[in-house]
């Protein structure tokens, strides 16, 4: 009685150790891909200006620098910065992530096809997954709380 069990077992341990690690493996490469470029903001100052306003967000006094790196001129970085005598929206509202969008978010929920750009964290530069010329959002969503903190409408850059 415990023998054909003992077989049963055996068979499933062995497809296992075949079929898990393919099911690894087809996931990996499902994944999006990873952000391309990551310039240090020390590099800044070898790239273009694009567009800098400190009104392009609907509720927060936030700066926002768009560049363009010398080296690859496709990619455009974006530099978001509190305005002086205001709080930094962290400090105001933890657990900050951003995110792009092609369409403006609705309500309290991000797009569904919105791409995470990471964390939001004061001065530091990220990549916009925008071709040249694209518009979009940029979405500061506030993860304890399930909404959208502010957006932010990114027209055509020159």
């Amino acid at each position: 009685m415990i023998q054909p069990l003992r077989i049963a077992h055996r068979r499933v341990f062995v497809a296992l150790a075949l079929v898990l690690p393919a099911i690894i493996l087809v996931g990996l490469g499902a994944r999006h891909p990873r952000q391309r470029l990551i310039v240090p903001a020390a590099q800044l100052s070898n790239s273009l200006l694009l567009r800098k306003s400190d009104t392009l967000w609907q509720k927060h006094a936030l700066r926002s620098e768009f560049y363009r790196y010398s080296k690859t001129p496709d990619d455009i970085f974006v530099v978001l910065n509190p305005v002086a005598l205001h709080p930094t929206p962290e400090a105001i509202e933890p657990d900050l992530l951003l995110y792009w969008s092609v369409d403006q978010p609705q309500g309290d929920s991000v797009p569904g096809h919105a791409r995470l750009l990471g964390p939001f964290i004061a001065g530091r530069v990220v990549n916009l997954p925008m071709s040249i010329g694209g518009t979009g959002y940029l979405v500061l969503f506030s993860l304890p709380h399930h909404t959208v903190f502010d957006t932010a409408k990114v027209e055509t850059l020159p």
